[in-house]
């Protein structure tokens, strides 16, 4: 029997002054990952548990009502009335998605790789990038329903006015039916407010029980996380019309006291990570386990990460068949990110769904966590679903420096006392989204970085305004670093673990392009880190392939590369500059 959490969630991208996203990601992904699987839920009648991020929900709505961003607005314009500035921006903002679809979609491919080459947009080029930068995102239930759509996709290129037109109406009309079918889903459950990480507002030093010793920039303020469970179980309820049970805390976060928090918020279960139970003190067996007067439930990592970062590159039958035979029958809870797996999945995981949910016996989260518990956790383990711990939101300098900024404006809230308007308390609470820290630090990759960075500033800068207080000069000056030649590990790797953060505390060496530049077949970035008290090595070609099975060694004090083959390649270039920061001593 299984029981499956499918969590939708997407930043706040709006901007707090304008109130306009600066990046479109919520309306691209309400027409696959949002529409596919609330239609394929009811369409089958499975018993699946959904999961909904109210600052995700604030957005769609705005979307509904006829809201716009930069990117919708210069794709509806007339190609041939784009300025050259305007053009400009389009083709570097708007080629972004799955790097599968451009290989999928032949038209949307060659206009990356146009772009890639240096080429000039003419009003046609133009025109199809604004009807592919849409098009590309739609679902397999879009599909379905709107025939001509699949018929733009096989025309590929060559759009009218009249095309994009077509798009732009589907892609509203998928929107504005979210509400709707999210409201008859069999079961849904709310995360707090705006995305945060429970235990740290709570307290942030509690990250020292999964980090040991750090330096702890101080915030605590449990009433900001009661505060962001009651309003997100109060906001979901009223977006769909019906009560909730369930709560998936932000990343799976937990603590004894954050469980506090989500048992007097009026949650009668939640949900993390196995990872968390087996670092619990704790009695009997799963899957339901009592934890401090409310239900627990521990998702299987690696079925869940199946789903997520393996089945796409397997056929559905075989894959739900893999699925199921690793189950044993045993009761077993499946939780993953709900939209972003998709992409990876030819068909958006339609096929997949539909075979999963057709063939295994599913139930939901809240009618499993009603059954009797089955063990006992005497005390919770402080962790996430990654790694168990919080390192990547609080573990990096640039993470720490954010979060001194964030105690230092709840500060003024405080002072400010019963004249904190409404709205003040909404931006601060914002501005403890987990997905700014999330983008601090070395653990992970993004164009948008810069971006992410201005809104979680803008967001303190806006309570300021809001309650009265002077700005503060350090909101003006970015957190997030240039990329580095070379970052230091910030923890333990592990390079035999088919696991997507296996690496994410690796330090790291960019290769150097140019005129210098080794030349073919060097990668463009190494990793390197300890495990288990040894190097471990990982080269990263230019294309994102990575080579495994390569180890390094210490001869006459030269650090040496053995590869999988026995090739031995010594430390020069870009392998130098790695021997001069992991060398003895």
């Amino acid at each position: 029997m299984l029981s499956i959490l499918l969590h939708m969630h997407q930043p706040d991208y709006r901007h707090p002054r304008t109130g306009v996203p600066i990046m479109p990601w919520v309306r691209l992904h309400a027409t696959r990952g949002y529409r596919d699987v609330a239609r394929l839920i009811l369409e089958t009648g499975a018993q699946v548990t959904v999961n909904l991020v109210p600052t995700l929900l604030e957005q769609i709505d705005q979307y509904a009502n006829g809201g716009s961003d930069i990117h919708l607005e210069l794709c509806k314009r007339a190609a041939d009335t784009l300025s050259a500035a305007e053009a400009g921006w389009l083709v570097q903002h708007g080629l972004h998605g799955s790097h599968r679809a451009f290989e999928w979609l032949s038209g949307w491919g060659a206009l990356r790789a146009r772009r890639d080459r240096g080429e000039r947009f003419g009003t046609a080029d133009l025109r199809d990038l604004q009807v592919w930068c849409n098009l590309s995102w739609f679902g397999a239930t879009a599909l379905e329903d709107f025939p001509a759509l699949a018929e733009l996709r096989r025309k590929g290129r060559g759009f009218s006015e009249s095309d994009k037109a077509v798009v732009l109406d589907a892609q509203l009309v998928c929107i504005r039916e979210l509400r709707g079918l999210y409201s008859r889903l069999p079961d849904v459950s709310a995360s707090p407010y705006a995305h945060p990480i429970l235990p740290l507002l709570v307290d942030s030093g509690h990250a020292a029980r999964n980090l040991g010793p750090f330096d702890d920039p101080g915030f605590r303020h449990p009433q900001d996380a009661l505060a962001q469970l009651v309003e997100g179980k109060r906001a979901v309820e009223a977006w769909i019309g019906h009560s909730v049970a369930g709560v998936w805390p932000s990343e799976g976060s937990v603590s004894p006291e954050a469980v506090e928090c989500i048992a007097k918020a009026g949650f009668s279960w939640f949900a993390t990570d196995s990872g968390v139970l087996e670092r619990s003190d704790r009695r009997g067996h799963g899957p339901i386990w009592r934890v401090g007067g409310i239900t627990g439930l521990f998702r299987d990592h690696g079925l869940s990460d199946r789903i997520g970062f393996v089945y796409a590159d397997h056929e559905p039958v075989a894959a739900v068949d893999d699925l199921l035979h690793r189950t044993g029958g045993r009761r077993i809870l499946l939780a993953l990110d709900g939209e972003n797996p998709w992409e990876s999945y030819e068909d958006a995981g339609a096929k997949f769904l539909r075979e999963l949910f057709r063939r295994a016996p599913l139930r939901t989260c809240s009618s499993l966590a009603g059954e009797a518990a089955t063990g006992v956790v005497d005390r919770i383990h402080t962790g996430s679903w990654i790694h168990a711990d919080f390192r990547i939101w609080i573990g990096a300098e640039e993470d720490r420096a954010a979060w001194r900024l964030l105690r230092r404006v709840r500060e003024l809230v405080a002072d400010a006392g019963d004249a904190v308007p409404v709205e003040a308390w909404r931006e601060l609470w914002r501005a403890e989204a987990s997905d700014w820290f999330w983008w601090y630090g070395p653990e992970f990759e993004t164009p948008f970085a810069p971006e992410f960075d201005t809104l979680f500033r803008a967001h303190l800068a806006e309570v300021l305004r809001l309650i009265g207080a002077a700005p503060m000069p350090e909101l003006d000056v970015p957190i997030k670093a240039s990329a580095n030649a070379v970052t230091a590990p910030v923890g333990e790797v592990f390079p035999d673990r088919d696991d997507v953060f296996a690496w994410q505390a690796a330090g790291r060496v960019l290769v150097q392009t140019g005129s210098m530049a080794p030349g073919p077949g060097w990668p463009s970035r190494v990793d390197y880190g300890w495990s288990g008290g040894a190097l471990a090595v990982r080269l990263v070609g230019a294309d994102g392939v990575e080579v495994h099975g390569w180890r390094a060694e210490l001869a006459e004090d030269t650090l040496v590369l053995v590869g999988p083959d026995g090739q031995r390649t010594p430390a020069h270039g870009a392998w130098r500059l790695l021997h001069s920061v992991v060398r003895p001593g």
